[in-house]
């Protein structure tokens, strides 16, 4: 089951660069068939701060990267030192002139087992396997950071996405879970592969223009702002009827569903019957929220 989770922006302001990755981790043990859960408790501590201290983003002068990220870990077994469970990742940023955070992406990763003794160090080499747990997290740090750099500029997350494919890669190598190419193509490794490719150069740049020029105007320019998402998210037609089952794109939808019907439910008006359509035919999972738009 899909469980909502609510991003915490951490005191950053939109198009200021500052220090760096801010990561809300939240460790559910709801189903865990067991009384002690304390080395659970010190694997949520010693996570939180590897995530929060670990330096992610290059140097760039005075300016780096911000992303705020929510990833609620929910562990569903364990047997000695195994564990097994889901992922769920959420990254947003703000709008310009606004207090509104908007999401960026929204993954769930149903396929993540790892190994993990009380209070053992964690270690990050971007070209070396050292443990799934580490591995994983890692790779959606970088996604996340790929994701925020494309909405501020045309394919501005490469660097990023290439450091995930590094992970991936290394990960895939060893044979670790949830790594390998699926039969659905749902996986960590043809996430990565698809966002990559320059088949997915044009949604990477709809991301920068529905962002950047889209949401970043709303409060200038309301009807322009709105006009063009609309235009932007119409020209994903053709990439969807290619991909039509893309992992990266339902992980779109399902994070931006929300904003989008509440984005043409009011305000000034903009034509949205072929929007309205065009989600309905490619999105139909997120159809409450496309019953929202305005005809």
């Amino acid at each position: 089951m899909r469980t909502k989770i609510v991003l915490l922006i951490l005191g950053f302001h939109a198009m200021a660069w500052t220090q760096s990755v801010q990561v809300d981790l939240t460790v559910n043990t709801e189903l865990v068939n067991q009384t002690n859960i304390t080395p659970i408790k010190t694997l949520e501590k010693s996570l939180r701060d590897f995530l929060n201290n670990t330096k992610w983003t290059s140097e760039m002068g005075t300016k780096k990267p911000t992303v705020s990220i929510a990833m609620l870990l929910t562990i569903s077994n364990v047997s000695d030192n195994a564990y097994s469970g889901t992922l769920q990742v959420q990254s947003g940023r703000l709008v310009f002139e606004s207090s509104y955070t908007s999401p960026l992406v929204t993954f769930l990763d149903d396929n993540f087992g790892f190994t993990y003794q009380e209070f053992q160090p964690f270690y990050f080499d971007i070209n070396r396997f050292n443990n799934n747990l580490v591995s994983v997290f890692s790779y959606y740090i970088y996604m996340a950071l790929g994701m925020e750099l494309d909405s501020f500029s045309s394919l501005g997350g490469t660097e990023y996405y290439e450091r995930a494919r590094t992970i991936a890669n290394a990960a895939q190598a060893s044979n670790a879970q949830g790594w390998a190419v699926t039969q659905n193509r749902n996986g960590r490794y043809e996430l990565i592969d698809q966002i990559i490719s320059p088949a997915f150069d044009d949604f990477r740049n709809v991301m920068y223009q529905y962002h950047r020029n889209g949401l970043d105007r709303m409060a200038s320019k309301p009807k322009q702002a709105k006009e063009l998402i609309k235009n932007e998210l119409l020209s994903l037609q053709n990439l969807m009827r290619r991909q039509p089952n893309s992992y990266l794109m339902r992980a779109f939808f399902d994070a931006k569903g929300e904003e989008i019907g509440q984005l043409f439910s009011d305000g000034p008006e903009v034509e949205t019957e072929a929007l309205s359509q065009f989600l309905n035919r490619f999105a139909p999972s997120n159809a409450s929220y496309w019953a929202l738009i305005a005809r």
